[in-house]
């Protein structure tokens, strides 16, 4: 299967199924769906997409700097989180990149594609792959840009707030880039969150990374943005092509995110499921669940006679796709990911996962 998870075009071709005959645990995406107004607002704006969209995004970064209390100039638009780690790996040109590892493939590629080298800080199963903060310090002399993906993916760890400000003091005065991925953020219950999207005033070497697709099930849209200096911001957006944001993504984007029904219910119920879904997978002898801090649960294989190829096969023939970890780099083939999803479909997923040892 490819690099990551949720796609279901190749899955149905390995599996022989057809798309309706899939559930997908593999891709991260809020189990609600998006908002029902979606439909409404696209409708709406249908006639935009004979003009050229804005390529400021001008509505939505003043919409959304209404959400987070700061300025439009602080936000960079793009279209998903994907396009701005790239776009910011080659207009910052770092020589050594650090990352904790496992993490998103996508850092260390875009890195490498802007003429880069990555170091790694790896983390240990022993330590329930906690991050080291000391040892990330230690590292910040030699390397001029750092990613932390906060709520972590694959593993699921989750910085406090104060551990992340010290972080961002100690780059800020080593003169590192410090690159904050929350595109898990805001599935983290509000009284763990430890966003830094709007912690003003923005330091000079700090930037944080959000995506709109997770939360508001936008994947194929595709929208996220960057919260930061507005210098550094301009830097950044120099290496965006034009018009890479379309209209439609952009006219959702504005209305959605000022949804707290919706924004509620899906933080709610995501918190529910997720504790269902550990409870239930922990029941399984031969899997060892890792605490969840957003919509997806890191997995071990206790059973040494099934490896995660294998689990993910037998579960992908019966329409249940699973995230296989071991191309992560740090991970070998005894990890899976799993998103957590509606009620029932997570008891099919169970009953599958019962099944295999039966």
């Amino acid at each position: 299967m490819g690099l990551h998870g949720g796609n279901l075009k190749e899955a149905q071709e390995r599996y022989l199924l057809k798309k309706e005959e899939i559930i997908d645990f593999s891709a991260n995406i809020n189990p609600l769906g998006f908002p029902k107004s979606v439909g409404k607002i696209i409708s709406s704006y249908l006639d935009d997409i004979a003009r050229y969209p804005d390529p400021d995004c001008r509505d939505l970064k003043k919409a959304l700097a209404g959400c987070l209390n700061i300025s439009a100039d602080n936000l960079l638009i793009g279209n998903g989180s994907m396009d701005l780690i790239f776009s910011l790996a080659f207009a910052l040109k770092p020589k050594r990149a650090l990352i904790p590892i496992p993490a998103f493939s996508e850092y260390e590629r875009a890195v490498h594609l802007a003429g880069g080298r990555c170091l790694f800080v790896k983390t240990h199963e022993k330590n329930d792959f906690a991050v080291n903060v000391t040892e990330i310090v230690k590292r910040l002399d030699s390397v001029d840009l750092l990613f932390i993906c906060n709520p972590n993916n694959p593993t699921g760890f989750l910085w406090d707030k104060e551990a992340m400000r010290f972080l961002a003091g100690k780059c800020e005065k080593n003169g590192v880039f410090l690159v904050i991925d929350e595109a898990f953020m805001d599935f983290v219950e509000e009284k763990n969150a430890s966003s830094m999207a709007a912690a003003r005033p923005y330091r000079k070497h700090v930037l944080v990374l959000r995506s709109l697709t997770k939360f508001f099930a936008l994947a194929g849209l595709r929208i996220g943005y960057l919260a930061g200096n507005k210098k550094l911001l301009n830097r950044i957006s120099s290496y965006q092509p034009p018009w890479s944001v379309n209209a439609l993504a952009q006219m959702v984007a504005c209305e959605i995110i000022k949804d707290p029904v919706f924004i509620k219910k899906s933080r709610d119920y995501v918190l529910k499921e997720s504790i269902f879904l550990f409870k239930e997978l922990q029941k399984l002898k031969f899997l060892k669940p890792y605490p969840a801090s957003a919509n997806f649960i890191f997995c071990k294989l206790e059973d040494k006679k099934i490896n995660a190829r294998r689990l993910c096969d037998y579960c992908g023939a019966k329409g249940i796709l699973i995230r296989d970890c071991s191309n992560f780099r740090g991970l070998d083939n005894r990890f899976i990911r799993v998103a957590v999803r509606r009620r029932e479909d997570n008891l099919r997923l169970l009953s599958c996962l019962e099944r295999i040892f039966k």
